[in-house]
Parts: structure tokens; sequence; C-alpha cells
């Protein structure tokens, strides 16, 4: 019995899982529900969110992976849709067909969970690899989909390419009429897993679900409650966002027309800057890093990891993020670039670190503070 594209699509996606990564959500590190671009995103308001969680519903969830996209922080992957994959697998084609899960179309082609999973920046990046001309199958199923509607989202994609390209953007061909092009249907969405990977993976749940049932102990919620969160253990990874760096690492290859706003801000700071280096200590992506040793402070900032989340200036004490807008490709891969490094030394008083205002101070702030009203208790008493 022949088996659809569709159908085959439906239990390839199975088994692919969308990865949340609650330590790179801006959320969380800054404490403050400061971005809800996933849960605005998400069709089937599957996705909740406080300072202190991402939380997903699996019966709502769709597995439409349109909140990838949206997440500047990249806290959010998927095991089926991987951007860099979606990329090569196309590179050097002239024009590529995509089918959703709702294609009637069994055309050959790739299939993807859903066309709100493109964006302007996947889309710039494989038209640097090529291609010109890209066939949306499935979209005329948006009105009843039970995944999700994508129609607007690709108008909007579309007009940033308009933007960013102009008569050299690619053709986003949304309406294509049902044909019966022969070729083999690439799957996208399908995990990279082996054979031997799958049946461990497939074992590793089994036995856990095996203790669970003979050894009862905490229900998930209460493990959940006991648990430390992540932001008290003052560790904050970094990892580069998967559309970011498809884009960043093609950037000289797009036919941008003169003067476009590219995806990327300049940061810099003023002098209000205290170096308290918490923006470079949070940062998501890796944009800003701060570095710290016995002699020295020092921030440093890469433009390529950048995507604008914001979380920098919203959490600086002093207000000193300075941000600009890029129009030049060539800014965006000059590399990491120094915007702060101040001399460190201990206070001979308490040992604690501190950055000296004048070269002959010794003493930390507190310290300073506390010899000062010393001396007023003194004066005051021999008065």
């Amino acid at each position: 019995m022949r088996v659809n594209g569709r159908d085959h699509a439906e239990n390839i996606l199975a088994l692919s899982e969308l990865v949340i990564e609650e330590e790179l959500c801006i959320n969380l590190r800054g404490r403050k529900l400061h971005c809800t671009n996933c849960r605005d995103t998400c069709p089937s308001d599957a996705l909740s969110l406080t300072p202190d969680s991402v939380d997903l519903d699996s019966e709502k969830c769709t597995g439409c992976n349109s909140c990838l996209q949206s997440c500047s922080a990249g806290a959010l992957r998927s095991t089926g849709f991987v951007p860099e994959r979606f990329i090569l697998g196309h590179s050097g084609q002239d024009e590529i067909h995509l089918y959703c899960r709702a294609s009637a179309d069994d055309g050959g082609g790739i299939v993807i969970p859903c066309h709100a999973v493109l964006d302007a920046r996947l889309l710039a990046a494989s038209r640097a690899e090529g291609v010109k001309t890209f066939t949306l199958h499935g979209l005329g199923n948006c009105d009843n989909c039970k995944i999700g509607d994508a129609r607007a989202h690709i108008e909007s994609v579309c007009s940033v390419l308009q933007d960013w390209m102009g008569e050299e953007a690619p053709v986003v061909d949304a309406s294509p009429q049902i044909d019966s092009q022969s070729g083999v249907r690439q799957y996208q969405d399908e995990p990279h897993m082996s054979r031997r990977s799958f049946l461990k993976s497939a074992s590793a749940k089994a036995f856990t679900q095996a203790v669970e049932w003979m050894v009862p102990g905490l229900d998930r919620d209460e493990q959940d409650e006991e648990a430390i969160p992540f932001y008290q253990a003052g560790d904050y990874p970094q990892r580069p966002s998967q559309y970011q760096q498809v884009l960043a690492s093609r950037v000289h290859a797009v036919p941008w027309h003169d003067g476009p706003v590219l995806p990327w801000k300049m940061r810099n700071v003023n002098d209000n800057c205290s170096a308290c280096l918490s923006c470079g200590e949070r940062c998501p992506t890796g944009a800003l890093q701060a570095r710290e040793t016995a002699e020295s402070r020092q921030l440093s900032f890469d433009i390529a990891y950048c995507t604008d989340c914001g979380l920098c200036e919203y959490i600086c004490p002093e207000a000193a993020m300075i941000t600009n807008a890029i129009k030049s490709p060539e800014s965006v891969n000059t590399g990491r670039s120094v915007l702060l490094h101040l001399r460190q030394c201990q206070c001979r008083q308490c040992g604690t670190p501190f950055i000296p205002d004048a070269p002959d101070v010794d003493l930390c702030p507190v310290c300073r503070n506390e010899l000062d009203l010393d001396e007023e208790w003194l004066e005051m008493l021999s008065g």
C-alpha cells in the first residue's frame, strides 16, 4: 500500500520534540516578564511564561514550531527542524518546493512542520546559497488547519525580504497549483537519530518508567517545587541563536540593496558604565561577554551574535548601554571588540576586588565609607 507524503510526514513528526532551554530565556535572566514573543506567536496557546519558567502544554502543542524563529534568545529549538540543516539541504538549487504537513500535494520537495518556521533570516540565507524561488505548498489550507495559520507571517516575511534586497529578493510563491511534480521529499522535520541511538533512547525511557513504577517517589509537581531555580547558581551559559547564525555566516553572499536596516544592532557603553558586567554575564547568545580577573574587568561585543533581544539595556543599572542600527553588511563579521577594560585591585583592608577611581586609592568604596564614618565619630567624641 502506498503511503502518501503527508501521512509519512505526520509519522516522522511524532518523533520530533520541542526543546526548551530555560537557562537561556531572557525573562529568567532579567527576573521580569520582558519578552512574550514565543507565547504571542504560538497559535494554540501552548506556551505560558513567568519570570521563573517557560512551560509547554504538550496536549495543546501542535508541533508547528512557529515559536522557534520568534525567540531572540534561542531558548527554543527542535529536534526535528534545524535551520543550518535546512539551508544545507538545498544549497545550490535555483528553486525549492516547501511542503507543510497540511499540504495535499504529493510532489517532491522539502517537508517542514509549518510555513511559520520560515523567517526572513532563513530565506535570506537560502538566497545566499543560490535559491531564487520558494514555492510554498499548503498555505491554501490555513483556514481550517489544526496546526496553525501561517499566511500573515509569510506576508510579513516577504515584506522584510523586499526591504533588505529589493528586486534581488527571492520570489515566494504562496499559492502554487497542485501538481504531480516528481521527486523524493526531504523531511527536514526528521530528527537525526541512528537506529542504535533510537533503540538506546527507547530502552532508557522504558527503564525509567519501570523504575518509577516499582519505586514510587515524589510526583513531578513536587519535584519541580523543590528544584533550585537555575538563576541562583550564578552561572549563565551562552549559545548563538540558530536563526541568526545561518544568516551571519552568509551575510556577504546576500544581495542586499543599498542601505538596508539589517537584523543586527551595534552595542557600546557610555561613561555611566560602572563595570558591573551584568550585561556580559547574562547575554544569552554571547554577543556580549564579560571577563574578570584579579587585575581587570573587561566587556566585549561581537555583533554577529546579537539578536537585539534588549536584555542588556533592560538590566543595566546605569542606563549605560548605547544601541545603534547598522546598514553595512561588512560590519557584521568584523569580530569581537573590547567595549570596556578597567584596572582592578584588591582592597588592602577587606581583600575585595574593586576598580580604583585614582591611582593611589587602595581601599574599596565600602571600607572608605566606614573609615570616613569612623573619623566623623572620633571628631564628634573629641569635640
